[in-house]
């Protein structure tokens, strides 16, 4: 089974990308995070908006999530003073089932 983290949210005015990235970025890691692909990507009409996507790869089911963020939880709490006041709130912050992955430059099987 394959999860992936789908978070939203808009940078303050005035605060640009690299700004919020040198505090997003953990100052621990934990060995075995099952987020072992994180994409971050700005809105083509507004860039001020910003949506991470983190690829949980590995034998983590829903079952998981629970003990995985009690070891994360740390973490993630530095981090969210760090950039607490360079985004608002997530307008989404879910935990998806990957059902299918399809390449369209190729002809997708049924």
């Amino acid at each position: 089974m394959q999860l992936i983290g789908v978070m939203v949210r808009r940078l303050n005015d005035g605060v640009e990308y690299g700004e919020f990235r040198k505090g997003w970025i953990p100052d621990e890691i934990v060995p075995g995070d099952p987020r072992t692909r994180v994409i971050t990507a700005a809105g083509l009409e507004d860039p001020q908006e910003i949506v991470t996507i983190a690829i949980i790869e590995g034998d983590h089911g829903p079952e998981s999530i629970a003990e995985w963020m009690e070891r994360l939880t740390p973490i993630e709490e530095r981090r969210f003073e760090r950039i607490k006041d360079l985004v608002g709130p997530p307008s989404l912050n879910a935990v998806y089932q990957v059902l299918s992955e399809d390449d369209l430059s190729v002809p997708v099987a049924e």
